[in-house]
């Protein structure tokens, strides 16, 4: 009965904890809201979990540092149980970081992850969580590393496991993500245990100690988080402003042939399409590869008597009205369109084109997606209802 009230007694106080985790910052991070609104591509995700590899590979010196500052040999060798599973229990080549190794190569083709350009901020990110642990005590250390790190891995190893599976990745090839989801609240739990142990009926004169270490492990993590979101967009974009700063040709005269085309949806690549009888959506979107580096042409078709969706996105669009006459709302106004017809449509603003008369409304719509696609939050798959039905 005593161990039950022990327990018992743990689990209460743990808890107490949890809101003030789950009010942190953290959760309001831009990958991660990026994740969630699928606004990341395949190569967005190899990234980041590229540069994560560098903290997963050295995660078993923090768990050591941890044993270090811990002075009671129960803990330690639960604590050494968590190595012992971090390291693969009796298979050395299913260790926790081989597993991500192999991750790295059958998702995103990275068959070498030791040898990626670790950033400055991944490998500070490691080095300031490791010199905190070092330089702590125990109930700190615990704290920092239990509710604060592995207590919220399985949510946020989530955002990764979702984000991938939607885009098609199978969940037999995200091993190292389904297992730390699994696995990491127990592992939380027994290093909780030992910061709990050590505050014995003080609590409370211990809970401002626990609660700056939490937010000293999720303001570390949340600030490296923001440095890959902002080297996601960055990246894509040195390209860009290369050719332009130094006066480089994006395309060859020799590729002339490709500059022109015809505008007819059939000769366009079909990109985007929705029917929905009960709302009077009925559309068709077909873009056109004539070359551009920024500029992005695009056919809008709407039947008639039919809209497309209301929505928005970061890029600007000029709408030249070949054929059909129609209106375009843009946020509660309305512009009246006819055959030869020219409205710009601002970025950010939510718009939709209605067919009133009694031809197909076509519309030549040219944007600036060849630059805004580069931002993580101006995807195809970022602004549509039906993101399935995107080509």
């Amino acid at each position: 009965m005593e161990l039950q009230k022990t327990n018992d007694s743990r689990a209460r106080v743990g808890d107490r904890f949890k809101p003030f985790v789950s009010q942190h910052s953290i959760w309001q991070n831009p990958l991660l809201k990026a994740c969630e609104r699928n606004e990341l591509t395949l190569a967005d995700y190899g990234y980041v979990i590229s540069q994560h590899f560098y903290y997963s590979r050295g995660f078993t010196r923090l768990i050591a540092a941890l044993m270090v500052n811990c002075d009671d040999d129960k803990f330690r060798a639960e604590l050494s149980h968590n190595l012992w599973e971090e390291a693969g229990e009796e298979d050395s080549e299913e260790r926790h970081s081989n597993l991500l190794r192999k991750m790295l190569n059958n998702v995103f083709g990275i068959s070498n992850p030791d040898e990626t350009q670790f950033k400055d901020h991944t490998v500070n990110y490691f080095n300031e969580c490791l010199q905190f642990l070092k330089h702590s005590n125990s109930i700190t250390c615990a704290a920092f590393l239990g509710w604060g790190t592995e207590g919220v891995v399985a949510d946020i190893y989530n955002y990764l496991f979702s984000g991938l599976t939607r885009l098609g990745v199978a969940e037999e090839e995200l091993l190292y993500l389904s297992l730390h989801m699994e696995c990491d609240d127990e592992h939380a739990e027994v290093i909780e245990d030992i910061a709990l142990s050590q505050c014995g009926q003080n609590l409370d004169g211990h809970s401002q100690e626990i609660k700056a270490a939490i937010d000293m492990a999720l303001t570390l993590r949340d600030k490296y988080f923001t440095a890959l979101y902002q080297d996601l967009t960055s990246a894509k974009l040195n390209g860009l402003i290369g050719n332009i700063t130094n006066k480089k040709t994006y395309r060859d005269a020799d590729d002339i042939q490709s500059y022109a085309s015809e505008l007819k949806a059939d000769d366009g690549a079909k990109l985007y399409s929705n029917v929905d009888a009960e709302t009077g959506i009925n559309f068709n979107v077909s873009r056109f590869n004539i070359g551009c580096e920024v500029m992005d042409p695009r056919l809008l078709e709407i039947p008639q008597g039919c809209r497309n969706e209301r929505h928005k996105h970061a890029h600007e669009s000029m709408f030249y009205i070949l054929s059909g006459t129609g209106r375009v709302y843009q946020g509660e106004q309305s512009i009246t369109v006819k055959a030869g017809d020219l409205v710009y449509v601002p970025r950010w603003i939510e718009h939709y084109s209605e067919n009133t008369g009694e031809e197909t409304l076509s519309v030549l719509a040219i944007t600036d997606f060849g630059l805004t696609k580069n931002f993580p939050q101006n995807t195809d798959y970022s602004y549509r209802s039906k993101v399935t039905s995107i080509a």
